[in-house]
């Protein structure tokens, strides 16, 4: 009997030293990353901890880590192992879906080129001289369609040049700028700008402050190099260096105008905190916004 009270004794002492463990340990929080191909979580850091539970959408790589003071789980910047799965996937946001359904088009495209060179192969061999001569013939009775084939160097080149530029001038060149130039032609919102590798520039068109307790309406627009407008998923975190509680996360989609509107809450200690975004498989600092 001596021995198990003496037992309880040292069993005790190992409960208040485990206390006192985990209240100096309370910083390090759980940090658990989405890995949408195998569907599960990665743990990046922190202590033994239950995951979170599946997110809402489970084809985009993140990371939520676990708030001990509010005893909820909020989405924060990607960890190493999503920046990992970011940079072997491609599409770094989102699971590379789109680049496997783009290959069975592309196949079709490149598959029906060797069937209509086959086709026109055919139907020379057949025509043998009778189609020849006239495909010869034809293009010095009417040069613009035949320039390009005729080899007239002296008489070829003068009528080729008017007609071939005037038609490749107006039906290619307008149907393709005038898209191009409307975007380009409009002027850029204003707000600081951050331009992505590929020449995706995102701007942020939002307040720079806001209110403690309520939302920070963050507004986005994202247009590509070719000024087209962006699409596609869109991250936005209210990020704080220094406390991991004070982080906060939204996730959303770009409308068909390249604009996103992200109600990002602000139940946060007042101060300033960095405002990121993640897009087109990168993450960077947009700008910084107060918190009054």
């Amino acid at each position: 009997m001596p021995t198990v009270t003496h037992e309880r004794v040292n069993l005790a002492s190992i409960a208040v030293n485990l206390t006192v463990m985990e209240v100096v340990g309370r910083q390090e929080a759980a940090v658990f990353t989405w890995n949408p191909v195998e569907q599960m979580w990665v743990q990046e850091r922190g202590g033994a901890a239950k995951p979170p539970p599946a997110p809402h959408d489970v084809h985009a790589i993140q990371t939520w880590f676990l708030d001990t003071d509010e005893n909820e789980w909020i989405q924060t910047v990607l960890g190493p192992m999503g920046r990992q799965l970011a940079a072997q996937w491609r599409g770094a946001h989102r699971v590379p879906d789109a680049a496997i359904a783009r290959q069975p088009k592309t196949t079709k495209k490149r598959s029906r080129l060797p069937f209509a060179i086959a086709g026109v192969i055919v139907i020379a061999r057949i025509g043998g001289v009778a189609l020849a001569a006239p495909g010869l013939m034809n293009p010095n009775a009417t040069p613009a369609p035949s320039n390009p084939i005729a080899v007239t160097p002296g008489d070829s080149t003068a009528p080729s040049a008017a007609p071939s530029v005037a038609p490749t001038a107006e039906p290619t060149a307008d149907p393709t700028q005038a898209p191009t130039a409307a975007p380009t032609a409009r002027p850029r919102p204003a707000g600081p700008s951050y331009t992505l590798k590929n020449g995706t520039v995102v701007t942020y068109t939002g307040p720079l402050t806001a209110t403690r307790n309520a939302t920070l309406p963050a507004s986005f627009a994202v247009v590509q190099a070719n000024g087209r407008v962006g699409s596609g998923s869109f991250g936005v975190f209210l990020n704080d260096p220094v406390t991991v509680s004070n982080r906060r996360a939204v996730n959303g989609t770009i409308d068909g105008n390249g604009r996103i509107l992200l109600q990002i809450p602000t139940n946060v200690q007042a101060g300033s905190y960095q405002l990121l975004f993640s897009f087109g498989g990168e993450t960077a600092q947009i700008a910084t916004v107060t918190i009054r």
